[in-house]
Formats: structure tokens, C-alpha cells, sequence
């Protein structure tokens, strides 16, 4: 069968829509293809295309990249079901462990990650990587945010390991897709389908303006719930947007009122099941998740940051179902994984920006107007900015709705970044002297974009001698080498600036936890960190100056130059109530942090306490090998040491080890002379069992 037939015959249509059709014909089977089209406009289809075409027919490897490991995975897993056993296509989700090369990858036929796991296997000299016949950049538009030089520095990359790979580009609506076209060698193929017509319109006191026409909606006090309760009246779903975490969970506890009044019997008892798993995610549920859970019974929710990411798969995957009538969501979500509704309303396009309240660029108002409207379901979606005065919505309609998107722009020059990238390319071959720096940077897409390497060249130069007054690279007049520590340092995948604070708060031979823990938070790869209270402000300067002996670095000088010495001391002050066993939503409670937050911050800090030690490794530290290996293992478990060898075990974590150390319980040995009844006294049944079947397969 042929592979265009294959495509159709597995997403069940008989035609292509006539964005695909375009992209077809534009070559994008066999050629490098730059695809900017609104949201659902089909350009997953023609990833598939292009994927099948390199794998069955050019016997190539495919890599599929994108911002985020969800939509990472919903298209491994989309794929895998469409393709993988009937085809016999080996497909695999890698989105994990930056210290890898990744050696298995290399029996894979199609890879799904995102640009920073990408971009740690280049860092560690992958052989796969140079088979590569397809790299398919989803969202790389996201080339102009913050991430964009990691996804532009792969590219690079991969374009010299390759010099004939074939890239395709999938892009939302930008005014300079061609810029990227030009940089890529690409067709571009520019299409406005959409399978579903978007209706954007501004809604005040009692009417949605959409331009040329006008929808009356029944007020009932709140616009929002206004709104969605005229969703609601249809049959139809809708997602929220507000801009802070807080606003997104206020909103669904409002909008849980009107939802639960409409609910069938069937639809309760499938939301009262999954409440009940969302309070089994933690041995211990908090207040959010108690608060989750009642909110999914009422057929709504929010979704932030804040959640686990358990408790995120139930609550998209209820939505999706229709079970959730509506979501209140932080922005994240708009770029986040398929979750279409009827209805996107936007309660405010501004937020705080560190310097004061801000409106949102129009790229990410069009991205949230993308969610509007569900194939199959929906005749149109309606995006909807709430508006309170008539200058407001005639604003609105001149900024957002008719405004001009903003061109991506490449963010390689920040020498934050460019330091970062900069000792990742000499470490890993791709610069050695200052003609091949020019070589590779030539090829970025700043270069295509600029015309002018100069002043990208002064930093680079003044990067080079930071470089090796560090300690990570050796250069002369003639060579550039990395180091084997900067060698270390580009595959631990650290900003070279985290890694001499690390390295420097190692040198200080303090074996305290609170040195350990503020030399974690002392990275920038642990921001934001947790912001201190102002309240306590003074307190904590106070017991700044008690901790100055404890603490790797020079209390007096820092307190002096580093503005956020407070706040980095208040988070490893987090961090330390946890290895000492603080119950979770005390910390919730103390530190004003949600467990969604907390649980990313402490996988963070076991990264960042792993990499410690493996500098300390390179450099000989011999006496912080033991102290950095328990502390992984407490940020791990949330305990104190002497929990350490009970968590060893398959399902025991903070809460039952501490219960079994109380109960006299101490080792393994203390496990495998207890008589499983008595153990089943202590813990469950089942996982008395659980453990006992362990121990008895390790004799």
C-alpha cells in the first residue's frame, strides 16, 4: 500500500485536507518543508507522511522534537497505536535522564523527545545520531522564546552531522515563517485551513462581539460563569484561561456550582472513581489534592503547575472525554497537550511580569484561540476576551484580534545562553579554533536572520576566557579543547556559571545538609526559587548570619551582592524540612509552594545534587561522595538518614518506613525475621506481601 493511503487508511478519511495536500505537493515526503498553519489544521498528518516515507521507504531513523514531554508523549503514543505493530515500526518515547547517550535509541526506527533531551544526546556524542534521515521540529516557531536557542543550537547541530538530513518544520501562523525556510534550505508551505472556523470576539456586559456579528449571552452576575454557563446551556465545553495559578483554581471552584447540578448518574460514578485515584497519587493526599478531588466529582477543574502529574493525566484525560465540562487553566495549557473545547475564554490578556502588570504578546492569544473548537463536534470554536469598558474591547480588537503576530527572533545572543551552548559545541568537537566557531555559528539561524556575526563574536570571545578561568576549557591563539571537567559539565547539561558554583561550594568541605541543599539552590537552574516572605525578612537575615558557618559561600560578601541570597536560603530551607521528614502540607502551608511544585522542585534538586557528585568526581572529592549519595537518596524519599535503607524497598515511602522504624522495625534484616502477619499489622496487607516477595527473591 502506498504511504500516502497507509496515512488515510489509519486516521480513517478518504482525502487529505487542502492544507496537507499543499504540503504534499511542496515535497515534504522527501524534502526539508517549513509548514506554518493555524492549531488543528492537520500537520501531525503530515509529520506521519514524512516519517513513514523515511522509514519504510529510505530505511531512515526518524526523530520527532518538541517543546514539551506531554505533547511529547501524546504523539509517541498516537503514533505507536496507528503504526507500530502492523507496520512493525520500533517506537519509543525519550524524554528523561539528560546524563545518557542513549545507546538503545540507536535500535529504534522513530524517536519522540523533546529539544532538550535532543540536545543531551548531542551533548554526549550519540553514534545514532548521524543516521538520522528526518528530524520532524514540532512547534518550531518556539525558535523566538526562551527555549529557542536550544532548539536553533540542535538544528546546528545535527544539519553538520548530516549534511543531507531532511527537516520538517511544523509551525503555528507567523509573519516570518520564511526566515526560517531560508535558514532551513526548505520549501514553505503557508496555509490559513482549519478544519473548524474560529470565531474570536470580545465579550461586554451582555453580548459577544465578533466583529460582524454579535451573540447575546443571559447575564448571571459573573461573565465567566456567564459564559460557560451559556456553554454549558448547548452541550458544549470550555476551557478558562486566568493568569495566575491561584485565579485558575478560585475560577473552577465558581464554575463547579453550575456543573454539578447537570450531571447524568453515569457521569458521577465515573468522576467519583477517578477522584478517588487523584487522592491515592501521594501517601498522604494535601488540601489541593482534597481539593481536586471534589472538584472533579462536580465535573470540573482546574490545571496548573500546581497539580502532580498524575492528577494532570486524570483531569486532561476526563476533559477530553467530556466527563470535566470545563478547565480553568494557566496559559501553559494552550501549549500544552490536545485539549480542544467549544469555547476558550480568556479573562484577562495581561499578567505579571516582574515589573509590573504586562499584556500577553498576540502569538500566545492565537495560541490559546487554537484550543477553539473540536473536529468532529464542532461547527466553530469561539476564543472570547472578557472586556470591562468599551476602550477595552476596542483595544482588544485592535491588538489582539486584529493585530499582527509578532516574528520570531533568535535568542542565541544572550550570553546566559550563549555560554551555556558555547562550551557544549567545543566540548562535543563541533568548534576547536576560532575559524570553526565561525564556520558553525555561520550556520545558525541567527546569522541567517542578522547578516552579522561581529558582535555574536565579541561575546564569544570574552565567553572563551570565562571559560577557562574556570577551569573548563584550555585555548591559545591556535586551539580551543574543552576540559575533561567541561566535558563533564556539557553532559550533566549544566549552565557552566551553576557548575563553578558548584564546584567552588564543594572546595568549602561543609558536610552539613543545609551546605548541600544552598549550594543546590545557588544554580540557576533551580529558579524561580522559593520567594521569601516579607514578613519574615528579618528573621531570616538573622538566621542568615547564625548559618554563615554552615554555609559553602562567603556570607558577609554575598549578603552584600546577591539580591536573592534570602529567598535561595528560604528554599533550601524547603528542602531541608523535607529531608527531615515535615509532612507535606506543613510545607505546603509554610512555604506557600503547591505539591505540583514542590514534586518538580525536588526532582530538580536530585539532578542537581547527582551532578554535584559527579563533579566531585572529576575533581577528586573523594569526601563528599557518601554525604551526596544519601542526599539523593533523602531528596528522593523526603527522610532523614536513618530511613534510608527502608526506602530501598519496591513501595515503601516516607510515611510506612517511618511507621516501620517506629514500630522497631530499623533495617532489612529487622524485614526478614518479622512474620508477615505482624508486618501486615504495621502496613497493608498487600504490601506486606509486596515486600515480603521481595526479600524472598533476593536469596
Amino acid at each position: 500500500m502506498e504511504i500516502t493511503e497507509l496515512v488515510k487508511h489509519h486516521n480513517g478519511f478518504d482525502s487529505f485536507n487542502p492544507m496537507q495536500k499543499k504540503a504534499i505537493d511542496a515535497g515534504a515526503l522527501e524534502k526539508s518543508v517549513v509548514v506554518s498553519s493555524p492549531t488543528a489544521s492537520g500537520k501531525t498528518v503530515v509529520a506521519e507522511l514524512a516519517s513513514l516515507n523515511s522509514i519504510l521507504k529510505n530505511k531512515k531513523k526518524v526523530v520527532y522534537t518538541c517543546p514539551l514531554r506531554a505533547l511529547a508523549s501524546e504523539h509517541s503514543a498516537d503514533f505507536k497505536s496507528k503504526y507500530s505493530k502492523e507496520l512493525g515500526i520500533k517506537t519509543v518515547l525519550s524524554t528523561g535522564d539528560f546524563d545518557s547517550a542513549g545507546k538503545y535509541l540507536s535500535q529504534k526506527d522513530i524517536i519522540f523527545t523533546t529539544y532538550e533531551k535532543l540536545n543531551s544526546l548531542l551533548n554526549h556524542r550519540a553514534d545514532w545520531l548521524s543516521e538520522i534521515g528526518l528530524l520532524v521540529v514540532d512547534e518550531i516557531h518556539s525558535i523566538g522564546s526562551d527555549r529557542g536557542a536550544t532548539l536553533e543550537m540542535l538544528i546546528t547541530k545535527l544539519r553538520f552531522l548530516n549534511k543531507n538530513i531532511q527537516v520538517l518544520g511544523l509551525s503555528a501562523t507567523i509573519p516570518n515563517a520564511k526566515d526560517l525556510a531560508s535558514w532551513l534550505d526548505s520549501e514553505l508551505v503557508e496555509s490559513d485551513y482549519r478544519p473548524v472556523e474560529l470565531r474570536e470576539g470580545i465579550f461586554l456586559e451582555d453580548s459577544i462581539d465578533f466583529g460582524e456579528t454579535s451573540q447575546e449571552v443571559t447575564l448571571s452576575g459573573d461573565p465567566t460563569i456567564s459564559i460557560c454557563l451559556d456553554a454549558l446551556d448547548k452541550g458544549k465545553q470550555a476551557l478558562v484561561f486566568a493568569n495566575t495559578r491561584r485565579s485558575s483554581e478560585a475560577t473552577a471552584k465558581r464554575l463547579a456550582n453550575i456543573t454539578e447540578k447537570v450531571l447524568s448518574e453515569k457521569e458521577k460514578q465515573i468522576l467519583n472513581d477517578s477522584a478517588e485515584k487523584v487522592l491515592s497519587v501521594l501517601e498522604q493526599p494535601t488540601v489541593q489534592c482534597r481539593t481536586i478531588a471534589e472538584l472533579i466529582k462536580k465535573g470540573t477543574c482546574f490545571h496548573n503547575a500546581g497539580l502532580l502529574q498524575k492528577q494532570r493525566e486524570i483531569v486532561e484525560d476526563l476533559f477530553k472525554r467530556n466527563y470535566l465540562k470545563f478547565i480553568s487553566s494557566t496559559p501553559t495549557l494552550a501549549a500544552g497537550v490536545n485539549m480542544p473545547a467549544y469555547r476558550v475564554i480568556l479573562q484577562t490578556p495581561y499578567r505579571y511580569t516582574g515589573f509590573g502588570m504586562g499584556r500577553i504578546p498576540v502569538s500566545e492569544w492565537k495560541q490559546m484561540a487554537g484550543r477553539a473548537g473540536r473536529p468532529k463536534y464542532d461547527s466553530e470554536g469561539q476564543a472570547i476576551i472578557l472586556a470591562k469598558t468599551e476602550f477595552e474591547k476596542d483595544d482588544y480588537f485592535d491588538y489582539f484580534i486584529n493585530g499582527e503576530i509578532e516574528n520570531m527572533d533568535s535568542k542565541l545572543a544572550s550570553e546566559i545562553t550563549l555560554r551555556f551552548h558555547l562550551l557544549a559545541v567545543i566540548s562535543t568537537g563541533f568548534v576547536f579554533d576560532l575559524e570553526s566557531a565561525e564556520k558553525f555559528f555561520s550556520a545558525t539561524f541567527y546569522a541567517n536572520q542578522t547578516g552579522n556575526l561581529s558582535s555574536l563574536f565579541n561575546k564569544i570571545t570574552g565567553i572563551v576566557k570565562e571559560l577557562e578561568e574556570m577551569g573548563f576549557v584550555d585555548a591559545d591563539e591556535n586551539r580551543i579543547d574543552a576540559t575533561p571537567l567541561g566535558k563533564r559539565v556539557t553532559e550533566l547539561y549544566l549552565d557552566p556559571m551553576s557548575a563553578f558554583s558548584i564546584i567552588e561550594s564543594l572546595k568549602q568541605n561543609k558536610f552539613n545538609d543545609l551546605a548541600y541543599l544552598f549550594t543546590i539552590a545557588n544554580t540557576s537552574e533551580f529558579t524561580p526559587l522559593v520567594s521569601a516572605p516579607n514578613a519574615k525578612e528579618a528573621e531570616l537575615w538573622e538566621q542568615l548570619q547564625e548559618s554563615k558557618e554552615l554555609l559553602p559561600v562567603n556570607v558577609d560578601a554575598e549578603m552584600f551582592s546577591d539580591n536573592n541570597i534570602l529567598s535561595k536560603l528560604w528554599t533550601s530551607f524547603l528542602l531541608k524540612d523535607w529531608v527531615e521528614e515535615v509532612k507535606e502540607q506543613e510545607l505546603v502551608d509554610s512555604f506557600k509552594v503547591q505539591p505540583g511544585i514542590l514534586r518538580a522542585k525536588l526532582q530538580n534538586a536530585d539532578w542537581l545534587a547527582y551532578s554535584a557528585l559527579e563533579l566531585a568526581k572529576i575533581i577528586g572529592l573523594q569526601e563528599h561522595f557518601m554525604h551526596l549519595n544519601k542526599m539523593r537518596k533523602r531528596l528522593k524519599n523526603g527522610i532523614k538518614e536513618e530511613l534510608v535503607i527502608l526506602c530501598e524497598l519496591r513501595g515503601i515511602g516516607r510515611v510506612r518506613a517511618r511507621r516501620l522504624f517506629n514500630s522497631g522495625i530499623k533495617s532489612i534484616k529487622d524485614v526478614k525475621k518479622i512474620d508477615v502477619k505482624d508486618l501486615e499489622k504495621i502496613l497493608s496487607p498487600k504490601i506486606a506481601i509486596s515486600v515480603k516477595q521481595q526479600l524472598n527473591l533476593k536469596k
